[in-house]
């Protein structure tokens, strides 16, 4: 009962499952397919028009209406990605909407075929938003399926009413369940796929998720963004004469100091190999003096370890809306450079870019 309150409970995934699509290419593939399937689900809907008994005219120009109406849902998903409140509002009213043709249905077989739409809507929903919307599918699909099986009952048989209505409910139950299931393995994954599993820390790609968010949930623009990069000295000798064990362990210990030491609020990950990122956002000089202390907590850590130090400023103004991405490269780089010069003049310092 409780993991069932627990997943009631959980917040929609719409804007979680957008973004992972976009981080890995795969929003254009996905556009790609709700277009396909709003596109063939309008048409059989026009095609079902023809079993209407009524004068040809009229039920030309229905068919011309769903057909214009395919068109534009297509091109809807083609062109924009809608946010999360149009997609629910949009499941919402097609659920709805297939209900309704379903028990405006006069023919039973047609009934029970729009009945069977809902678990196209039902596996939507499971992938992108939660199991509340879920469940109100499922309940409309229960009750639109135990009318149109009434239907086709009394037309045949109670058995062929049981079996059409058994299907209906079985792929209704089935499907959101393991798109669901599926949905969650691949927040596991996401989760896993950003973190580094030595130190616990994020990883690059996890990092500028985690940053990017940050910078566009309407910080002040009069805050400045300070990356620093952080890179072990004398790393590699640590390695060669003590082993890598002890390497292992003077990274992890790094990585606590970061994260316990670092700026509020501080967004860290390993970059790779001794070298870690630091991203706040704030005063820059009050930052700058944290990094420094991290300089002297890292030095004092029971490993033959310093650090050199790198740091780039940016203030949230200079951040182009929706895309600010090449700019945080940017800072990253600039703090990667102003890390060799801290490097090359001795080790165990900030230089400032």
């Amino acid at each position: 009962m409780a993991r069932i309150h627990r997943r009631w409970s959980d917040p929609d995934r719409f804007d979680w499952t957008s973004r992972f699509l976009a981080e890995r290419g795969l929003r254009r593939p996905a556009q790609w397919m709700m277009a396909i399937l709003s596109l063939s689900t309008a048409m059989i809907t026009a095609a079902s028009l023809f079993a209407l008994e009524v004068p040809s005219t009229p039920r030309h120009v229905l068919v011309a209406v769903f057909v214009c109406f395919a068109a534009l849902m297509a091109a809807f998903w083609l062109i924009h990605w809608p946010t999360g409140r149009q997609s629910t509002v949009t499941m919402v009213a097609g659920i709805v909407l297939i209900s309704a043709w379903s028990v405006a249905q006069p023919n039973p077989a047609l009934a029970v075929l729009g009945a069977t739409a809902t678990t196209v809507t039902g596996g939507y929903v499971a992938f992108f938003h939660n199991l509340r919307l879920v469940a109100f599918n499922f309940c409309v699909a229960t009750g639109t399926a135990a009318a149109a099986s009434w239907k086709l009952g009394a037309e045949t048989n109670p058995a062929t009413a049981l079996a059409a209505f058994s299907i209906i409910l079985f792929l209704n139950a089935s499907l959101p369940a393991a798109i669901a299931g599926a949905t969650r393995a691949l927040g596991t994954y996401a989760i896993r796929s950003d973190v580094d599993p030595l130190t616990g820390l994020l990883n690059r790609r996890g990092f500028t998720d985690v940053l990017l968010r940050r910078v566009e949930g309407g910080t002040p623009s009069a805050d400045e963004l300070v990356v620093a990069m952080v890179d072990l000295d004398a790393f590699k000798r640590l390695n060669d004469s003590k082993g890598h064990p002890a390497g292992d362990r003077a990274l992890r210990a790094v990585g606590e100091v970061l994260r316990q030491k670092g700026p509020p609020d501080a967004t860290v990950c390993r970059a790779g190999g001794e070298e870690f990122l630091i991203a706040s956002i704030g005063c820059a000089e009050a930052i700058e003096d944290t990094v420094h202390r991290l300089c002297e907590h890292i030095a004092e850590l029971p490993h033959p370890v310093t650090a050199s130090v790198g740091l780039s400023t940016a203030t949230l103004e200079e951040l182009p809306q929706g895309d600010a991405i090449p700019l945080i490269d940017r800072l990253i780089d600039t703090a990667d450079s102003a890390m060799y010069v801290a490097k090359r003049n001795g080790g165990n310092q900030v230089h400032r870019a």
